[in-house]
């Protein structure tokens, strides 16, 4: 059914934030534009639509990328923010903040187009495009009848609010986080239609564990499902990770105490403290990796610009890579490496790959030695920064950026996500510069 095209008009943005995550509240805020950093901010970041820099000759990509491991190559995007329709080449398209792609056999490469408030896919002929499998026109929380609650609706009626990830359980099913509605919600790709797995309101009722039923999340940014499609979640500002055992039919708190700070390092996950974004309209961040026995997971801890590792089996924690609480850009060993606000995590056996978002890199850690390099990057952004970080600018160099040569020498664009495609090449969400970039392996 995702091969149902639908051609949108140009998307007029409207942005969103979420409620201040008390654990008393019981009606979600979804409207609220008055504060918070980053994209989502409308008094000091113009959107895709209303910026006045918006490009009048169409550019362009390179389209003839070489094919030689350890080149970097457009993978999907043009580099311009905004929306142009799905009937585009996927080189020509444009996009909005994309923060994540899932890939699996089962189903087809889905990407999150953040500030469009849309899932895409990628059509098999990348001639085609993308094709808009759950999101409308305009952000919002679910279908107009509700049926996402019940008998699932139709993708395309299923209005969002900034999705930031996805990934695809045994079943062909695609999970996805619907981050600033505080749910989870899934889509069929055989029928196209999207249902609610977890969620309602924002909060935390303090039940752990907790029935499914009536559980609330606080803008849930990741999600790892695991072999037996149950899930992990990285519950956000509720500082926590949680799991959910859809048998039992419950959600429990596997790791963080609900304080924001960095603590617990060599006790009881439970106990430990993470500095995922918070306050009122905070940034995506945060990221969790599982190995494949499933004995290990990887936690990129945003705030705290530091990469943790939590025992599935003993239940601990500990920081295995970066100096907690301390930003910068140092490749090292252990405590001795150095990041700027680690966003996103891929794993491939022993390589941790690791978006760091404010060095404009991606890094990897060994995690035999627990050796940080640079992979990808020369720490130089696309674009210069004038007023920092959460203000985006627009410059000609985001549709190149060192493409056609090596990763290293690249320059990215506060890139907030990464993932592996299904012949092991390394995918980049190159979030700033609005496109997806691939380095070949």
């Amino acid at each position: 059914m995702y091969t149902a095209r639908v051609s949108w008009p140009l998307l007029a943005l409207l942005v969103a934030c979420g409620d201040d995550g008390h654990t008393t509240d019981t009606t979600p805020d979804t409207t609220d534009t008055t504060d918070g950093p980053g994209p989502t901010d409308t008094t000091d970041t113009p959107g895709p639509t209303d910026d006045p820099t918006e490009p009048t000759d169409a550019p362009s990509v390179l389209q003839d990328c070489p094919v030689i491991p350890g080149n970097i190559c457009p993978y999907i995007g043009v580099g311009v923010n905004g929306f142009n329709g799905d009937d585009v080449g996927i080189l020509d398209v444009w996009l909005s903040f994309p923060q994540s792609i899932a890939f699996s056999p089962l189903g087809p490469p889905v990407l999150s187009d953040w500030n469009n408030h849309k899932l895409r896919a990628v059509e098999e002929d990348p001639a085609d495009g993308l094709v808009t499998v759950m999101g409308t026109d305009f952000l919002g929380d679910g279908d107009p009848l509700g049926l996402d609650k019940t008998v699932g609706a139709p993708g395309t009626t299923v209005a969002l609010n900034h999705p930031t990830q996805q990934m695809y359980n045994s079943l062909g099913l695609l999970v996805s986080d619907s981050w600033h509605t505080h749910k989870v919600r899934t889509w069929d790709p055989a029928t196209g239609l999207v249902k609610i797995a977890v969620g309602g309101s924002a909060g935390n009722t303090g039940l752990n564990p907790e029935p499914i039923v009536g559980a609330k999340l606080n803008q849930p940014k990741e999600i790892w499902v695991d072999s037996k499609d149950n899930l992990w979640i990285l519950d956000m500002r509720n500082q926590r990770i949680r799991y959910i055992d859809f048998i039992a039919a419950t959600i429990t708190t596997i790791a963080g105490s609900g304080t924001k700070d960095h603590c617990g390092d060599g006790g009881p996950a439970t106990a430990a403290c993470f500095a995922f974004p918070s306050g009122g309209n905070p940034e995506p961040g945060g990221a969790i990796a599982v190995n494949a026995a499933e004995t290990i997971m990887y936690v990129a801890d945003p705030e705290n610009h530091v990469i943790r590792a939590i025992d599935l089996v003993g239940g601990t924690i500990s920081t295995i890579a970066g100096t907690p609480e301390t930003k910068g850009d140092v490749d090292g060993t252990g405590a001795a490496a150095m990041f700027n606000y680690p966003t996103d995590l891929a794993l491939d056996g022993n390589e941790l790959f690791i978006a760091d978002a404010n060095n404009h890199k991606i890094r990897k850690l060994d995690l035999t030695t627990m050796e940080v390099t640079t992979f990808v990057g020369t720490g130089l952004p696309a674009c210069e920064m004038p007023y920092g970080y959460l203000v985006p600018q627009i410059c000609d160099n985001q549709h190149d950026g060192g493409d056609g040569g090596p990763a290293i020498d690249a320059e990215l664009y506060r890139p907030f996500g990464v993932e592996l495609d299904l012949d092991g090449n390394l995918v980049i969400a190159d979030t700033y510069d609005h496109r997806f970039r691939i380095v070949y392996r």
